[in-house]
Formats: structure tokens, C-alpha cells, sequence
């Protein structure tokens, strides 16, 4: 019985120190760079209006984009140009955006095909109520992330900075609007 108690031993320390991690060697060289996986695309859209009777906007994406069914679309709308140190900065809202109103609440919002992305209104009373600074020449960026990028649930469980996502996905820096409207 002692030997095989000895025999049990001996197997548990070699099992153990079997995971053990030894250093073999120095570490060999970088490889080379591998492909670049997909990334997102932007695509801005300038004087964007609103105008009734169904105060929607239908954007349509190039000809030359192909998208797929996993594709999430995100849209964001140039809310401000604010000064920061001397420099003007670009204030992007993502929408949905409500806003409360004087005449009550008020809500930009979204949605998607493959094909085109529809920017739409819609509030507690009649949108004819409401004066060019909420309607007319609105800058819209719509941001098309591949599907499996991320996990889909993380892109519309929260808001996402522009500036983040930008970064995030390797976006091209888009030039400045020409004109710039105060919001809100």
C-alpha cells in the first residue's frame, strides 16, 4: 500500500509541474502583416430638409456601395459648432435625438434597408407647427458598421459618439460642412 501511495504521489507532482510554463526560447520574429479586416463607411449628406406633408428624408447610399443584410447603420446629425480653444468644433448628436419643445416633445429618428436610410420626424403635435431651424439643412453622416464587427446588440444598446466610432472603425476625416446652422 505504501508504494502504490508513493506511486500516486509521484504522478500528482509530475502531473502538476507538467503546467508548469517554461521559457524555451527568445521569442522568434514579428511576422508579416496581415490582411486589413473590414471596416466601416461614412457617407455625409448635406442640406438635408425635412419637409411635409411627411417630414422624412430618403438617403440613398452610392451606386457603387454594396451592402449586406448583416450591415448595422448608424446616423448621426450636425447639432452645433461649438468653440474649443480658438477652434471650431463640430457637436454630432446620434439619432434617435428628442428634444422637448415648446409645443411638446419632438423626435429625429431612423431606420434602413440595404439600399437607402430614411431620416424621419415625428412629435406629440403637428409638425407644420415647427420653423426652419428644425427642418432645413440638417448635415447627416450615416455610418455603416459590418455586422460582424461588433456585436449588434453593443451598437444599439447605448449611444456612440461620432469622434469614437470614427476612431474606432478607421473612418476618413470628412471635410467641414461650408455653412454651419446653430441648433438647439
Amino acid at each position: 500500500m505504501k508504494t502504490f501511495f508513493n506511486a500516486l504521489i509521484l504522478m500528482v507532482i509530475m502531473g502538476l509541474s507538467s503546467c508548469i510554463e517554461d521559457t524555451v526560447g527568445p521569442a522568434g520574429p514579428i511576422g508579416p502583416q496581415g490582411e486589413k479586416g473590414e471596416s466601416g463607411y461614412v457617407f455625409e449628406f448635406e442640406n438635408v430638409t425635412f419637409s411635409s406633408p411627411d417630414y422624412e428624408v430618403i438617403l440613398p447610399f452610392p451606386d457603387n456601395f454594396e451592402s449586406l443584410s448583416s450591415d448595422v447603420v448608424l446616423a448621426y446629425m450636425l447639432w452645433d459648432v461649438v468653440e474649443i480653444d480658438g477652434k471650431d468644433t463640430e457637436v454630432w448628436r446620434q439619432l434617435p435625438q428628442t428634444i422637448l419643445t415648446d409645443q411638446g416633445m419632438l423626435q429625429y429618428n431612423f431606420d434602413f434597408t440595404m439600399l437607402d436610410v430614411r431620416l424621419f420626424m415625428d412629435a406629440e403635435f403637428d409638425l407644420d407647427q415647427l420653423g426652419a431651424i428644425d427642418t432645413d439643412d440638417w448635415v447627416v453622416r450615416l455610418v455603416v458598421v459590418p455586422g460582424d464587427f461588433w456585436d449588434s446588440s453593443r451598437i444599439t444598446s447605448k449611444e456612440i459618439p461620432y469622434d469614437e466610432l470614427k476612431e474606432s472603425l478607421g473612418l476618413p476625416d470628412l471635410t467641414a460642412p461650408k455653412t454651419t446652422i446653430k441648433r438647439r
